[in-house]
């Protein structure tokens, strides 16, 4: 990977500076598929999402951590993250994912009436890890490893909530994930 270019500010002081990026990271995450579109001004109701989720993926997030701290404010991440995505060369769909159904975490507070699920059981037991395998090595190194049930919002209330001011969605969308109840258990590597 080429390290992404952009304007860093090193230090509270001194001017923007355009460099090379030096605090190059990644995130593990995953991704769902949609499946089912929707129309244009019609929300997605939390119980209903399930039908529009076509499977999941596994995204690599590229971040460029020192051009993402100076455009942050007011800009948000925009340069420090429209270098690289990678995913995974296949869909696992849900239904060869249904053996792995599990409960959700406990969300305290509870979210608001229209994130709320009849159904508990709407996450997955999928242990995830990263290992790097540095270059003139014979052995990776495990750098993270979670599980997917730990996720603290569902796909369902994720697809919800971006529908919710009536955003289409249509099929081959996809939407990353990468929030974790414990917040030990976000995952980022230092490159």
């Amino acid at each position: 990977m080429i390290r992404p270019s952009g304007q860093l500010k090193p230090n509270a002081d001194d001017r923007p500076i355009f460099s090379a990026c030096k605090r190059l990271d990644f995130e593990l995450e995953t991704a769902f598929v949609v499946g089912k579109g929707n129309s244009i001004g019609q929300p997605i109701a939390v119980d209903n999402a399930s039908e529009h989720i076509f499977g999941m993926v596994l995204l690599n997030d590229w971040s460029a951590r020192d051009i993402q701290k100076w455009e942050y404010v007011p800009l948000g991440p925009f340069n420090a993250k429209t270098f690289a995505s990678e995913v995974s060369p296949w869909i696992v769909t849900m239904d060869a994912l249904a053996p792995f159904k599990t409960a959700c975490p406990i969300q305290e507070p509870k979210p608001l009436a229209y994130l709320n699920e009849k159904d508990s059981n709407n996450s997955y037991d999928i242990h995830l890890s990263v290992e790097l395998l540095p270059e003139n090595s014979d052995s990776a190194t495990v750098v993270c490893e979670t599980n997917f049930k730990h996720m603290y919002w569902s796909m369902a209330q994720q697809l919800t909530h971006h529908t919710i001011t009536g955003c289409k969605v249509e099929v081959g969308d996809m939407m990353a994930q990468v929030r974790f109840q414990d917040q030990r258990q976000i995952l980022m590597a230092q490159c």
